[in-house]
């Protein structure tokens, strides 16, 4: 709801046009997009093992742009998930309890390359989070590469802080 009123007041300024009053406007400039939490879905907290599933993207970022082929994100994730490990990693999909996709996405749609990972239930294929994280541009190769490495890191965070908010241990199941 905020986002589409936010969205609603900057394009009523660009016209000219007030939408909603000067306080309500104040008062949703500041709040945060994603002020209430919604709760994280179940096989995501209580999940023991997981699949990471590399997904093929976009392929011609590599050799040129960034160094290592288009498995570079895939093989980065799954090295930080297994020295996180929360989880145990799985080698076939239906022995897991989530499975973790992850693909690097460089459109030309894009402002900047990004490392997105989609988050799924392998027994009923609902997909149930996912990320997307932009990659920083730099100019010079090795410091693409570095930023790429940080943006995999920053993917990782994300999925601890939605599993363990604050640092706090992660549920488990009874």
């Amino acid at each position: 709801m905020q986002r589409v009123v936010r969205s609603l007041i900057f394009t009523g300024a660009l016209l000219g046009t007030v939408l909603c009053s000067p306080s309500l406007v104040a008062q949703l400039q500041g709040a945060p997009v994603n002020s209430s939490a919604a709760p994280v879905p179940a096989p995501i907290l209580q999940g023991k093992k997981a699949f990471i599933s590399f997904e093929l993207g976009d392929v011609s970022s590599f050799p040129s742009t960034y160094s290592g082929g288009p498995e570079r994100a895939y093989n980065e994730f799954f090295q930080g998930m297994q020295q996180w490990g929360r989880y145990q990693l799985v080698l076939d999909p239906k022995e897991a309890d989530v499975i973790f996709a992850i693909r690097f996405v460089d459109s030309p749609g894009l402002s900047s390359p990004q490392i997105r990972v989609g988050i799924s239930d392998p027994h009923s294929d609902i997909s149930l989070w996912g990320f997307a994280e932009e990659i920083n541009g730099a100019f010079r190769k090795k410091n693409r590469d570095a930023a790429f490495s940080a943006t995999v890191v920053q993917v990782i965070s994300d999925v601890k802080q939605l599993v363990a908010p604050n640092g706090s241990p992660a549920p488990t199941q009874p």
